[in-house]
């Protein structure tokens, strides 16, 4: 699977409102997860996947909250959702509260598995 048939399956997702890819390789020894606008901007036409799947911001806060458990933790208000995630950090374990969105749910996803992102 190369750029142009992932666009293609990006426009007929589109109605979904993916926000996210998850995608692997040929090998099958690779599996990540991304904002699909920074994956495909930095997407060459001549690399070659096995597949992609779009997810969109529920499908990746399940994600979110297989990896993280119950150190994360979605907060519905009025004036906005939130995340409060609980984390190791430098100096100790550590409270964030974050805005709802699919930069936090990367952030999050991102800095949980240090970048080992098997599918389990």
């Amino acid at each position: 699977m190369k750029k142009n048939e992932i666009e293609k399956i990006l426009k007929a997702e589109m109605s979904k409102n993916p926000r996210f890819i998850r995608w692997f390789r040929k090998e099958n020894d690779f599996l990540d997860y991304d904002l699909i606008d920074r994956f495909m901007a930095q997407l060459s036409s001549n690399e070659e996947f096995e597949g992609v799947e779009l997810m969109t911001m529920d499908e990746m806060w399940q994600e979110v909250q297989r990896i993280c458990g119950t150190r994360v933790k979605l907060v519905l208000e009025k004036s906005g959702d939130r995340v409060e995630w609980e984390h190791l950090g430098k100096t100790g374990m550590h409270n964030e509260v974050c805005v709802y969105c699919p930069e936090t749910l990367m952030t999050i996803f991102d800095v949980e598995t240090r970048g080992n992102t098997v599918d389990s």
